[in-house]
């Protein structure tokens, strides 16, 4: 696993030049960007790295930098993601079974809105057995990112639980309200829990060790085989 910076599916997108003038100017003005980075701080909002059609690289660009429409309208921070990120070690992956899906998100108003599915951050940590986990990608419960490319243009990066799928041959009546659905905060294991057994040392430990199949054993008519014949070298002499 990467840390900090994650190679992503890149896409085309349109970055809104106030973000190349440290919001002294350019507003309403664009430059076209292929986005094709995503880099991961822990306890901040995800920032993305861009080419430029000058030649030019940016890094660490906030998700609302970044539109596909010129006309989309502007919107805070924290509208386009519902979490900062949880770590600075990622999986990017795009979901097979969700690919060129659509969905409707639910902001921290309420407020729905759709677009189509693009690819998953998944928030995890490298090395628990080397570096302290500090954090909380993974414990008590968590949280991935789901990339969508808005019907209004926007870019938006959202989690499970604010998120509602849609699949004409798959889904056959979609949530209109709150489920009840509660946040697992299991911890699954298998080991450390057979209190009465004893170590498996031995693939021969539950069952009977059977005898070998032998190929110089009597047939069906009691005739012993005979041993297989080889010729030596002293044979000839």
């Amino acid at each position: 696993m990467a840390y900090l910076n994650h190679n992503l599916p890149p896409f085309s997108a349109y970055i809104r030049n106030e973000y190349l003038y440290d919001h002294e100017k350019g507003h309403g003005d664009f430059t076209f960007a292929d986005v094709h980075t995503v880099n991961s701080l822990e306890r901040r909002a995800l920032l993305f790295e861009c080419l430029l059609p000058n030649g030019v690289n940016w890094t660490r660009r906030p998700i609302n930098a970044f539109v596909w429409k010129k006309d989309a309208p502007q919107y805070p921070l924290n509208i386009h993601m519902y979490w900062d990120c949880f770590s600075s070690y990622v999986n990017v992956q795009r979901r097979n079974r969700l690919a060129n899906c659509r969905a409707e998100l639910v902001d921290w108003h309420g407020t729905k809105r759709k677009g189509t599915y693009m690819f998953t951050i998944d928030f995890g940590w490298e090395d628990k057995a080397a570096m302290l986990d500090t954090n909380f990608a993974e414990d008590p419960e968590h949280k991935c990112a789901h990339m969508f490319r808005m019907d209004d243009g926007n870019f938006f990066a959202y989690p499970n639980n604010r998120t509602i799928w849609y699949d004409d041959a798959f889904m056959e009546e979609r949530l209109t309200g709150n489920p009840g659905y509660l946040i697992d905060q299991n911890f699954y294991t298998v080991e450390n829990t057979r209190e009465d057994s004893i170590t498996d040392d031995s693939y021969f430990t539950q069952w009977e060790r059977e005898e070998a199949e032998q190929f110089n054993v009597e047939n069906d008519d009691q005739t012993p085989i005979g041993p297989i014949h080889q010729k030596h070298k002293h044979d000839e002499e």
